[in-house]
């Protein structure tokens, strides 16, 4: 377009253009942008802008470069090549209208300076993380004193549109996040994407750092599934047994025609346990009890509001006696709530066992079994109007007690516990106390809790907030209590479940479904735990993976591998092994 031998005429016709604020000087590509405008309404005006640099050495202006300018348009950026070694000697450009077409030109704008070039870092280098709400987040500091007013970052993935976000200096550190959403639902486990951050300042754009980054993943995942399997009730929880058998786990569930299912994990073939019509068609939560490997029970609640099961003495699997030892006193229509399902929760401690549920006035309910005697008088362990109707339970033993957590009808954690519950005569009401929170619970939420010492229980929950949060109870020691947030707000899809494995001494892995329906886990050290949820993620299982249900389950593990149960976007119970 220029004629680089001859200059244009200077027509003083042609309007003279503005070289305006956003003009910038991006050292990476070595190009010049320049923002032009002409007064609004202008008709006659250049078809091209021409650049000039002028320098303190030069006696004229240096002509580096031109380009088109849209004729329609009042205002357009304009590109020009500048290289770095001649940029970075300083000086101010100027622009031209031209005409190409009778080689004319305007008069000169006014200079724009630029900016010194500095190739010293005006940021710390980023570092780049996984979050619990399934996001990549890219953080650095702004260095003081180098003049940053902002950083771009990229994300790209292969085959993919790249993905921008830019991060005023609002200071000291910053933060770009990329959802989920906005990487269409990519970030799989073991994906790799290219991150670049390009620091701002004025009328300069630094020279690009690229980094990679790879979606965490818990190493080698062995995925399973079992033949003849049929979809799980949407209220339905599924519930296991370990076998004895190093790494099996018998498990049971309920299907939408109301029968019982049940396949031995981690690859059996599914079978029917009882028939249709055995629980409502919506579902039911099931729990199960090993008490030794010959003897194991397992219980549903029946659309009545009934409880029922079976029991395996050691011949195979039938339905309760009415001898004194199997007679079971919650087979009653109305004993139990069947708001979605119901909840109930089982224990052995110290060779007795302990069935607690939710009653319809929201009472907790329990029935204690005694291998001497069977099963005792069903009795409140808390009283009507404690519970939601609509709260998991979570029970474990500690010493000689029992512990019980359950979302209240205010939608706080209750804690409750019995001393020598295993030993006593009959039982009184549970002795409530205090679990240290931020808020309120989600009642159809999850909820589990585990042994960290002979002191010390956790309890883990999801939030109103569909965050999930831990409070350490000290056991006889209230004021030592403690609470953090483990996963960030709407990290967890709305009601599913929480599972929790030991990995080592004061390790703990926890396991939910993201808002993407994605299977995510963190592995929280209670002796290090945080203000702020910044533990390591790792995505198991992609977006679409799992289904919104109650159950998620750590099955028996062995060696390095922890075996899980969920269910997947079928409907259907599927499980995985991978290292802690």
């Amino acid at each position: 377009m220029a004629n680089l031998n001859t200059k244009p005429n200077t027509n003083t016709s042609i309007p003279t253009p503005t070289i305006g604020p956003a003009t910038y000087y991006d050292v990476g590509s070595q190009q010049l942008y320049l923002t032009i405008t002409y007064p609004s309404g202008t008709h006659v005006k250049g078809n091209a802008i021409d650049a000039y640099l002028i320098t303190s050495s030069s006696t004229n202006p240096m002509f580096i470069g031109n380009n088109s300018f849209p004729v329609a348009a009042d205002t357009a950026v304009i590109t020009v090549s500048l290289e770095k070694a001649l940029a970075s000697k300083g000086g101010q450009i100027i622009a031209t209208g031209l005409a190409d077409n009778v080689w004319e030109s305007s008069p000169p704008s006014e200079p724009w300076q630029l900016p010194t070039i500095n190739l010293s870092p005006i940021t710390s280098p980023a570092s780049i993380n996984f979050t619990s709400l399934g996001s990549v987040e890219v953080t650095w500091t702004w260095i003081a004193g180098m003049g940053a007013t902002a950083q771009l970052v990229t994300l790209a993935i292969k085959g993919q549109p790249t993905i921008k976000a830019m991060v005023a200096n609002a200071g000291p550190t910053a933060i770009a996040t990329f959802t989920m959403s906005q990487a269409n639902n990519l970030f799989t486990p073991g994906k790799e994407m290219a991150i670049q951050c390009i620091a701002i300042s004025p009328g300069l754009r630094a020279i690009p750092v690229d980094a990679s980054f790879i979606i965490p993943q818990s190493g080698r995942i062995t995925h399973y599934s079992f033949s003849n399997s049929p979809p799980v009730s949407s209220n339905c929880s599924v519930t296991g047994i370990s076998g004895t058998l190093i790494f099996t786990t018998q498990l049971w569930w309920g299907t939408p025609e109301g029968a019982i299912e049940t396949v031995v994990f981690p690859s059996g073939s599914a079978e029917q346990f009882a028939g249709k019509s055995t629980i409502a068609d919506t579902g039911s939560c099931l729990t199960s009890i090993h008490i030794s490997n010959t003897y194991q029970q397992v219980w549903w609640i029946m659309g009545t509001g009934a409880i029922d099961g079976q029991i395996n003495p050691g011949n195979g699997w039938r339905p309760p006696g009415t001898g004194p030892e199997e007679k079971i006193p919650f087979n009653v229509a109305n004993i139990a709530s069947t708001t979605n399902g119901g909840s109930m929760a089982s224990l052995l401690h110290d060779g007795t066992v302990f069935l607690f549920w939710v009653g319809p006035q929201g009472a907790i309910k329990c029935c204690r079994w005694l291998a001497s005697s069977g099963w005792q008088p069903v009795c409140n362990a808390l009283p009507p109007g404690i519970a939601s109707t609509t709260s998991q339970l979570s029970v474990l033993s500690v010493g000689s007690s029992v512990y019980l957590f359950c979302v209240g009808s205010d939608n706080l954690i209750v804690g409750a516990s019995w001393p020598n519950a295993a030993s006593s005569g009959s039982l009184a009401l549970m002795s409530q106390f205090a679990v240290p929170s931020s808020g309120k619970a989600a009642p159809e939420g999850g909820l589990t809790s585990f042994s960290v010492s002979a002191q010390e229980v956790a309890v883990l929950w999801t939030t109103s907030q569909n965050n999930i949060e831990m409070a350490l109870v000290f056991l006889g020691a209230p004021s030592s209590n403690i609470q953090r947030s483990l996963t960030l707000p709407q990290s967890v899809l709305k009601g599913t479940g929480i599972a929790a494995c030991s990995i080592g001494t004061n390790q703990w892995s926890i396991w939910w479904i993201g808002q993407a329906s994605d299977l995510r886990r963190t592995n929280v050290d209670l002796t290090k735990l945080t203000l702020t949820p910044n533990y390591p993620v790792f995505e198991l299982l992609g977006p679409g993976s799992c289904k919104q249900m109650r159950s998620l389950m750590v099955a028996s593990g062995y060696g390095t591998q922890i075996g899980l149960v969920y269910v997947n976007a079928n409907d259907i119970v599927a499980g995985l092994s991978c290292p802690p």
